[in-house]
């Protein structure tokens, strides 16, 4: 049993929740939270600095580092990496608060995406699965003709920041206590200087505003509970999408027009082109998953083996064309291809299958990573052909998530390529991307010059500020950057108190150690998944607080993917 104290959290918090988990694992934030009382003693300190209203953290204003990640027939979604600064604010008042703030949310009737602190997991705040729309939806069916399915536009994007005390006090009391005093308001103001002092959007990608979020929808379900009468059992909502039952008498455009009343209380839109009517009749969308699992290869692990297994999958897929069934297969295919026995064919066969779902590239490079490590026969000059032709490509349409990946899979394998015909990265702004070009040029894996005039405009006291900050720290602090000169970070009241305790962010071996620790965590993942969705089938509410212990996994490696 996990001590659950608010420095355990806020130690867990930064450790499990600070890199989005659509990075690769090299990204790491183990020494943060190590040092995280030291360090907010340092940054709390910090004198009121010129112009500055207020002394210590509360006086530090950041951009976040951004890329884009792909989303299975919709556009990459912009997610972030919140400055560490503004980080070790945001979730030291969210750990400090943390009962409370579960309390608020706890208010909603019908969420199926509750706060469940995971102590064990990789990540602080555990996400409970799409899975569990779903079956509310097949559910309803026994008890009511339609529904109204609804979510809201662009929803982390669009949350105003000032809604957050709102959520928590009520926005009538709130208006009229705006002191930082309360830390709802507090929360308010880290929030805004996490992103040079906006008021609309929390950055997508930390386990932060996935908390926040959940508070301010779960205020939003209470206000739709008294703008329209909903019985426990006839509504639930999955993060931003809700499902909603029509009842006798009801008009289905009402219960839309309610949740657009409530939504628009907290300055939030209804996505009007994803909210519609539907009939419980509706055939669900239920055993493609079985169907799609049914012929990975187990123990025929040879070419026509999984020649069937990729035909049955895109049968699948012709059938769901809006689900993403080949990311779900191949997930759950990963220890069979890692140990395929023929190798050369199967690789051209991953990377056209990442050609044509751009979702799979996190897969493709764990896969070829994995099967390196086991059986040594990845051929990396075929690799280097299409990484060189790839990520000029990539470049082109900024689509930075993709690259970091593919630099990844670089850096660990030692993938040569050549200077010239990579040459449109070197243009990009991007703190990861530019960071792992500067580390595999420093280890060789890159033939000919590397252009970093366009990332060394960034290595000043205002670059540790802005969206290159990762690169600016980190690639002094790990001396691959072709510059020695530390003392723009020296000299820097918040990143010195870092630099003095060799915080690092960066670490190419970390991740993807063998096929064996890779099964193992996402079993004790899914077993997690497995226990939350029985609780929630039990009366479709969710009464689990944390999770504290591994449990025993008697399932497959089964993933629960809330992309598909």
């Amino acid at each position: 049993m996990t001590a659950r104290t608010k420095t355990l959290r806020f130690k867990r918090l930064i450790s499990h929740g600070f890199f989005a988990p659509e990075l690769p694992p090299c990204f790491i934030s183990d020494d943060l939270a190590r040092y995280r009382e030291s360090l907010w003693s340092a940054v709390e300190s910090v004198p009121r600095l010129q112009n500055a209203r207020y002394s210590g953290v509360k006086q530090f204003v950041s951009e976040p580092a951004w890329f884009y990640f792909p989303r299975y027939g919709r556009d990459d979604r912009k997610h972030a990496v919140i400055n560490p600064i503004s980080y070790l604010a945001i979730s030291k008042v969210l750990a400090d608060n943390f009962v409370a703030l579960r309390s608020a949310s706890r208010k909603s009737k019908f969420s199926a995406s509750p706060l469940v602190f995971d102590w064990v997991g990789s990540r602080a705040v555990f996400r409970p699965s799409i899975d569990l729309r779903d079956d509310f939806r097949v559910n309803l069916a026994t008890r009511h003709e339609r529904y109204v399915a609804a979510d809201i536009r662009a929803f982390f994007h669009s949350i105003y920041t000032h809604s957050i005390p709102w959520a928590i006090y009520g926005k009538s009391w709130a208006k009229q206590n705006r002191q930082i005093t309360h830390y709802g308001n507090l929360l308010d103001m880290f929030c805004r200087n996490a992103q040079d002092g906006q008021t609309i959007g929390l950055p997508v990608g930390p386990d932060t505003s996935r908390l926040i979020a959940e508070v301010i929808a779960s205020a939003l379900d209470e206000k739709l509970s008294k703008i329209v009468q909903i019985g426990d059992l006839d509504a639930s909502r999955y993060i931003d999408d809700y499902t909603i039952a029509v009842a006798s008498g009801m008009s289905g455009d009402g219960v839309i027009a309610a949740v657009r009343q409530a939504a628009a209380s907290f300055e939030l839109e209804l996505n009007n082109d994803k909210s519609s009517v539907e009939l419980t009749s509706r055939r669900p969308s239920t055993g493609w998953k079985q169907a799609a699992l049914a012929h990975i290869p187990r123990s025929d692990r040879t070419t026509n083996s999984f020649l069937r297994f990729f035909y049955e999958v895109g049968r699948v897929c012709n059938e769901h064309p809006e689900l993403n069934v080949e990311k779900f297969a191949f997930q759950n295919a990963r220890s069979a291809f890692v140990h395929a026995e023929e190798w050369g064919a199967l690789q051209s066969h991953l990377i056209n299958a990442y050609r044509r779902n751009s979702t799979l590239v996190s897969l493709l490079v764990e896969v070829l990573v994995l099967r390196e490590i086991e059986h040594q026969d990845v051929d990396r000059a075929k690799l280097a052909g299409f990484l060189e032709r790839r990520l000029p490509e990539l470049a082109q349409e900024n689509r930075t998530g993709e690259i970091t990946w593919l630099l990844f899979l670089v850096v660990r394998l030692e993938i040569e390529l050549s200077a010239s015909q990579i040459a449109p990265l070197f243009q990009l702004e991007n703190s990861m991307v530019a960071l792992m070009l500067t580390f595999a040029s420093s280890r060789g894996a890159i033939s000919g010059t590397v252009d970093h005039g366009t990332w060394q405009q960034h290595l000043s006291a205002e670059g540790l500020k802005g969206p290159m900050w990762l690169y600016a720290y980190e690639s002094i602090r790990n001396g691959t950057n072709p510059s020695t000169d530390r003392s723009f970070i020296e000299h820097e009241p918040f990143f010195s108190a870092l630099l003095n305790r060799n915080i690092k962010f960066f670490d190419p071996e970390r991740g993807f150690a063998s096929i064996g620790s890779e099964l193992r965590l996402r079993r004790a993942e899914n077993t997690r998944a497995r226990i939350l969705r029985q609780d929630f089938l039990d009366d479709f509410d969710i009464d689990l607080l944390e999770f504290d212990e591994e449990e025993a996994d008697q399932g497959t490696d089964m993933d629960f993917d809330d992309e598909y």
